[in-house]
């Protein structure tokens, strides 16, 4: 793959870089593939388009790389298909994140509950004893 920078420009309003390179190779370059060559760093840089004519081997790339992380977030639009699903990812390790506290929670609260229901069953196996001595008291009354 042969690369050649047509155009290089400093956007310092928007915070960012702008290029537009020429690669020759046999196939189509991906976007990680432009990236690499380009050698920037790959979180701040952004594709625009790869543009292709038919039956050439020359491709036209539009490339920014922005200045910082907080640039690029406020000015790049993300389309709603991948905004949906990075909120759905998020909503779903949130609610990861809530059931892990809860199962936590629950276990420590189990040697506990363990223990209240130990000393509570003891009382309540005390207690029908007694109510059943009553009855039986009742009933041997009642039979002689």
């Amino acid at each position: 793959m042969k690369t050649q920078i047509i155009k290089q420009e400093k956007n310092p309003f928007l915070g960012r870089e702008e290029f537009t390179i020429e690669i020759t190779n046999e196939k189509s370059p991906t976007y990680e593939e432009v990236k690499t060559e380009l050698g920037k760093d790959k979180d701040l840089t952004v594709i625009k388009k790869i543009n292709t004519n038919f039956g050439r081997k020359t491709f036209l790339v539009e490339a920014v790389v922005y200045d910082n992380a907080e640039l690029k977030e406020k000015i790049e639009t993300v389309p709603q298909k991948v905004r949906k699903k990075i909120e759905a990812e998020k909503k779903a390790t949130e609610e990861a994140a809530k059931k892990a506290k809860e199962e936590t929670k629950k276990a420590e609260e189990e040697p506990e509950t363990i223990e209240a229901e130990a000393h509570v069953e003891e009382e309540s196996k005390e207690e029908p004893r007694v109510e059943e001595t009553k009855k039986e008291v009742k009933e041997e009354g009642k039979l002689k």
